[in-house]
């Protein structure tokens, strides 16, 4: 825990059982954060993975002031710190949380960043509805010809909804472009 002019600025904490069998857990971290409400408010960043038994498993907690680079940067570290540095095949993914966007390259270089399709998806369906359908089609296809055509569906639909997509790399949300094939079947 760490004071700053008699405030509480974060406290990290993990569990042994997960540091044991991380080695086990699938190399795909998603990572996110949630606001605290009530008498002690703040920002709780936490990361999951998919243990050997197939469960969601939270593998260290952040309870800080707020949701900046700075916290997320801290966060990173302190989770590389703990789990013996980061394996070299990692996939993490995340909302496109500028602040996460900007922490993760710095403190884990190597690492393929995703973005998660149903945040995604949710910023489609509420600004740009006629598309949502079209797009999550677009995101799980498997192959380029599929890709392509869903995307040229988006394309005789909505042109502005088609530009806010290809502005976000490919590379970061559709199963055909994403890096490694072996994440396909966690990315959405």
């Amino acid at each position: 825990m760490s004071c700053k002019d008699k405030r509480f600025t974060r406290c990290f904490w993990s569990f042994g059982p997960p540091k044991k069998i991380y080695k086990l857990f699938r190399p795909v971290v998603v990572i996110d954060g949630t606001f605290l409400k009530g008498r002690y408010c703040g920002t709780l960043l936490t990361p999951i993975a998919i243990d050997p038994s197939n469960h969601i498993s939270p593998l260290v907690f952040l309870i800080t002031y707020s949701e900046t680079t700075k916290s997320w940067t801290y966060f990173l570290e302190m989770f590389g710190s703990n789990f013996h540095g980061y394996d070299t095949r990692l996939a993490v993914i995340s909302d496109m949380n500028p602040r996460i966007t900007s922490a993760v390259p710095k403190v884990i270089p190597f690492v393929i960043h995703a973005f998660c399709n149903f945040h995604i998806f949710n910023n489609v369906k509420t600004t740009l509805k006629s598309t949502r359908i079209a797009f999550r089609i677009a995101a799980e296809a498997l192959s380029s010809i599929d890709f392509d055509k869903h995307m040229n569906a988006i394309r005789n639909i909505d042109f502005v909804g088609l530009q806010y997509i290809l502005d976000i790399p490919r590379e970061t949300w559709s199963n055909e472009y994403i890096p490694i094939s072996m994440y396909i079947f966690i990315l959405y």
